[in-house]
């Protein structure tokens, strides 16, 4: 049975995932830090796979990781992390972690990832095991120059790139164990006593095999060449990039050119895909949010506008419009004059906030929607208390909130539901609840609600935001929040406000 160490100084995160792992039919140990698991590791115990968190007190993962490396274990070490960034990235790549996994971990990727990691592990394993019992290499290395072979050892011992060398007639007289890995060569002689050619593609052989001649020509012992992004050819026709560094000397009167290749199609994937992510992720929020913040003030622009528009509109409502108008106006200019402004610091909105009554804001947020093309067919039953219920908060922060509750409850109910709406006061707190008798939503989808980007809702039918926006609003005034939701059966939003103090 394979044995796996899960690392994490949190406890939640280690029974979680042993959960996971353990019905699978693994065997799991736990570790609540990484110099333990180096103390058990370093006294014996044996592993198929180790599971670390990146950041922990004390050791980190990248500690461990490089431990691992140093001491040259065959030990495939997943790091999860639940703030990703290009240094760790690359700390994780130096240090050859095998996954580099983002929080939340999905269960099917993490089971994918262990499943992959005892695959390459048991295959190293079992390469090593024949490559130590081959005759054939055994003969092949003692065929070699003897002092080539002392030059070559504190190399090949030493790293896990690619160690080649050469004669003067272009033809491979050794190679280390990772030469065979990387270019996937079956047998030792499969490489050794071969042209160096069968390693460059033909496309590119004219190109190389000039700047190797380069070296060849140069003086013995004072030339050296660096070669960056080289493509190059395994046995099984797939090609790699590699960095390649050539040096040339003499042994015996006889000429030899030793190349380090390292292969960096992996560190360059990684880090493309971590700088197109990172891309992605910050132009999708800019644009997201833009578009939210646009919407919501081209909705009340629309509604007032609508209402304006009837022939039975009076005075006072055309100019409640313009005012609407003006002011949703001056947001969209305020939103332009902030977007010119990305990356300076802005104050919190606790520090707009003040003094509301709840039942004038509902109110006011109704007065903007209700006549509105996305909730005219709602039928909005509203409940509030006589009394004034003081809430402390920013207008405007109240507003998105409630119309983002509003305008999905309206989708839920596909614009025909009953969208109820509660308001009052206890001994401690105000309180807000809004109930429809919609679709409702499932346990999977409730997991899932705050997530930026995440809709159940046809393409171009919804950003994904508007949760991820009230959670934001919530957390910022400290609000507590719950949700009820039964699928076919509606959902409940109860928003409980912090005690107003003070007036």
């Amino acid at each position: 049975m394979d044995k796996i160490l899960i690392i994490d100084d949190e406890e939640d995160i280690r029974i979680a995932l042993k959960r996971v792992l353990s019905r699978e039919g693994y065997q799991i140990e736990l570790s609540e830090s990484a110099a333990e698991a180096i103390q058990r590791i370093s006294a014996g115990e044996t592993f198929s796979v180790v599971i670390s968190d990146i950041l922990m007190s004390g050791m980190s993962g990248i500690d461990f990781t490089k431990f691992i490396a140093e001491k040259q274990i065959n030990l495939p070490v997943i790091l999860i992390t639940g703030n990703p960034n290009l240094s760790s990235a690359e700390s994780a790549i130096r240090y050859h972690a095998f996954e580099y996994i983002s929080k939340p971990v999905d269960k099917t990727q993490i089971l994918s990832v262990v499943k992959r990691a005892i695959e390459v592990k048991n295959q190293k394993d079992s390469d090593l095991e024949k490559l130590m019992l081959s005759e054939k290499l055994e003969k092949a290395l003692r065929t070699q120059n003897l002092d080539l072979n002392r030059q070559n050892a504190a190399i090949l011992n030493a790293t896990s790139d690619a160690v080649i060398t050469i004669d003067s007639k272009l033809t491979v007289v050794s190679a280390n164990k990772s030469s065979f890995d990387m270019f996937r060569f079956l047998t030792p002689l499969d490489l050794i006593g071969q042209s160096v050619k069968i390693l460059f593609t033909e496309n590119k052989m004219q190109k190389y095999m000039s700047q190797v001649s380069k070296v060849l020509s140069e003086e013995v012992n004072k030339s050296t060449l660096q070669l960056s992004d080289v493509t190059l050819l395994r046995s099984d026709y797939t090609t790699f990039l590699a960095d390649i560094a050539i040096c040339s000397y003499n042994l015996d009167g006889d000429r030899y050119y030793t190349g380090v290749i390292r292969d960096v199609t992996q560190k360059k994937q990684m880090v493309e895909q971590l700088i197109h992510s990172e891309r992605r992720a910050f132009l999708s929020v800019v644009a997201a949010s833009i578009g939210h913040e646009i919407n919501n003030s081209l909705t009340a622009i629309q509604g007032f506008v609508e209402m304006a528009s009837r022939e039975n509109a009076d005075i006072m409502l055309k100019d409640r419009a313009l005012k609407v108008t003006l002011n949703q106006t001056e947001k969209l200019r305020a939103l332009t004059s902030n977007l010119l402004q990305l990356g300076k610091s802005l104050k919190s909105n606790n520090e707009k906030s003040k003094v509301l009554d709840l039942n004038k804001e509902i109110t006011s947020v109704l007065q903007v929607f209700k006549e509105t093309a996305k909730l005219k067919y709602c039928h909005i039953k509203r409940e509030e208390s006589e009394n004034e219920i003081p809430i402390r908060m920013n207008s405007d922060q109240f507003a998105l909130l409630l119309s983002n509750i509003l305008l999905n409850a309206a989708d839920a109910t596909n614009n025909i539901g009953t969208i109820e709406i509660i308001s009052y006061l206890d001994t401690k707190n105000a309180h807000l609840i809004i109930t429809d008798d919609g679709e409702g939503m499932s346990t999977e989808t409730l997991d899932k609600i705050y997530e930026p980007y995440f809709t159940t809702k046809e393409l171009g039918k919804g950003t994904g935001l508007g949760m991820f926006v009230v959670k934001q609003i919530v957390d910022n005034f400290e609000i507590q929040l719950e949700i009820e939701s039964t699928t076919g059966k509606g959902s409940k939003f109860h928003f409980i406000f912090p005690k107003v103090s003070e007036r």
